[in-house]
């Protein structure tokens, strides 16, 4: 098999793991299985060492064009010069986006001391994840956030008519919970067993580049 497409499946392998094992088990985004189960997720593998915002163009304006697309990602393997580096390359697709869809750079390597949403953030590749403005504007629309567990509400809260959470809030505070109870070391090992699979794969992989 051509390196480059051998190294394209295994990425999207590492990264239905990183989907299936934590995302979706654990509820970290609540629209991630339903956008999956309904085929509105894309992703592109970029193979190359490096690549420029401009080669990206018709992949992007592709998703933009295909309303069915509603969360898609940029998953780069072979980008070595850190997550600061690589927030600075997801920045530099805004241009590309034409305000379609937001985007948020997901990195294994996060800094030492990081909040919840950081964490959970460890993908086995450095990978921007897109999402279309229009679906989040429906979701923010929802009221209350359509995120709350109605076996979670305080009824004093209701009594004394506290406002709902906004739907960022809401997805924060039900992942802060989650860590909680679940427990920050056990969710590593589920990061570090994916991480050990990519390392293992990869040693396979890239010196045929």
């Amino acid at each position: 098999m051509n390196p480059h497409e051998a190294l394209r499946r295994e990425a999207l392998r590492l990264h239905e793991r990183y989907q299936r094992e934590l995302i979706e088990r654990f509820s970290v985004c609540p629209w991630a299985k339903p956008a999956r189960e309904a085929k509105r997720i894309r992703a592109h593998v970029v193979t190359n060492a490096s690549c420029r915002p401009e080669e990206l163009a018709p992949v992007l304006a592709g998703w933009a064009d295909d309303l069915s697309v509603e969360v898609a990602f940029v998953i780069a393997p072979r980008f070595t010069a850190g997550s600061d580096a690589f927030s600075d390359w997801a920045t530099s697709l805004a241009p590309l986006l034409d305000h379609v869809f937001l985007a948020a750079p997901f990195h294994p390597s996060p800094a030492e001391s990081v909040g919840s949403i950081q964490f959970l953030r460890q993908t086995p590749d450095p990978t921007v994840q897109l999402v279309r403005r229009r679906r989040l504007e429906e979701i923010r629309a929802q009221d209350p956030p359509h995120y709350a567990d109605i076996f979670e509400l305080d009824m004093q809260d209701l009594k004394t008519k506290k406002p709902p959470q906004s739907v960022a809030a809401s997805v924060v505070s039900h992942n802060e919970r989650m860590i909680e109870r679940e427990g920050k070391t056990e969710i590593q090992v589920i990061l570090d067993d994916i991480r050990t699979d990519r390392e293992r794969s990869y040693a396979r992989l890239m010196p045929l580049f």
